[in-house]
């Protein structure tokens, strides 16, 4: 199994900025800075005053044209028996279901504000929109904030799991996808990284890599790999500088040597030194898988 020491960066896997839906002074805040919020949790209170009165007064309409509704709809029930009667009129009757219909639309169009008004209440209630720890809070109790501001409240990262984003050369990238299309390199046996502190203490967990950039940046020739770890002790925070080992694959059937005993050729090949009949040193050419250590 070989590899090489790259540079790498931590990133959360979901990151959230909390905003308010609705303008308003903040009246409380519910949650302690620093600390881990699930998907859910109310963060903030906002003096809901208002929206609370509107949404009453919603409710209010909704059952005065629902009342209203609801006398017409006996009156056509009856309208109709006396017209099969001819006791009333076509005439009347159309007039009557004409005016029921109009006011069952104004019902439906009273249950969409109350909806409306309801949202707007519940949005006094800021919840956290994703479960993680949730950093410094930007305003405190007493603070205007508007509908859909630029500022964030807070900002809340999913730690566990955590990206680790890495850069390998787009050439070494494509050489090694090279072996694993020859043979050289055990299919599968690429992709496993393992993470080191800056002391040069290992990371407990063993990462893998999920994603590979499908283009290459122009002006470093590299490519941005990705790796997931488990997280469960938040050891690792966002954009945390970190060194990894990734395994660039395993080859069951090659042979390790020293480094310096290998020779680079001008015409690009390889090439080290045995012991031959007579002790006489002869040279080989040999393929390179990887390095290792």
């Amino acid at each position: 199994e070989f590899s090489r020491m790259i540079t790498g960066r931590t990133a959360p896997v979901l990151l959230a900025e909390v905003r308010p839906q609705v303008s308003g002074i903040i009246k409380e805040r519910l949650f302690e800075e620093g600390a881990d919020v699930k998907a859910g949790d109310v963060l903030y209170l906002i003096d809901d005053a208002i929206y609370k009165a509107s949404y009453k007064s919603a409710q209010a309409a909704l059952n005065k044209v629902e009342a209203n509704n609801n006398v017409l709809k006996v009156k056509l029930a009856r309208f109709k028996a006396m017209l099969a009667r001819k006791a009333v009129s076509q005439q009347d009757y159309d007039d009557l279901e004409a005016l029921y219909k109009s006011s069952s639309a104004e019902v439906r169009v009273q249950k969409a504000l109350v909806d409306e008004a309801r949202i707007q209440y519940d949005y006094t209630r800021i919840k956290a929109p994703i479960s993680g720890r949730i950093g410094l809070s930007r305003v405190t109790p007493g603070a205007l904030v508007t509908q859909h501001q630029g500022e964030a409240l807070a900002v809340i990262h999913q730690l566990d799991p955590i990206h680790v984003k890495l850069t390998m050369s787009a050439s070494e990238l494509s050489t090694l996808r090279r072996k694993m299309a020859q043979g050289i390199v055990e299919p599968g046996s690429f992709g496993k990284v393992r993470l080191f502190f800056d002391d040069g203490t290992p990371y407990d967990h063993e990462g893998v890599i999920d994603f590979s950039d499908a283009a290459v940046t122009a002006d470093t020739g590299s490519v941005t790999l990705r790796a997931t770890f488990e997280n469960p002790d938040h050891l690792l925070m966002p954009n945390m500088a970190v060194r990894a080992e990734l395994i660039e694959g395993r080859a069951s059937r090659a042979l390790l040597v020293p480094q310096p005993a290998v020779s680079l050729n001008a015409d690009g090949s390889a090439s080290l030194f045995i012991l031959g009949e007579g002790n006489v040193a002869q040279p080989r050419t040999v393929t390179l898988a990887g390095s290792k250590g």
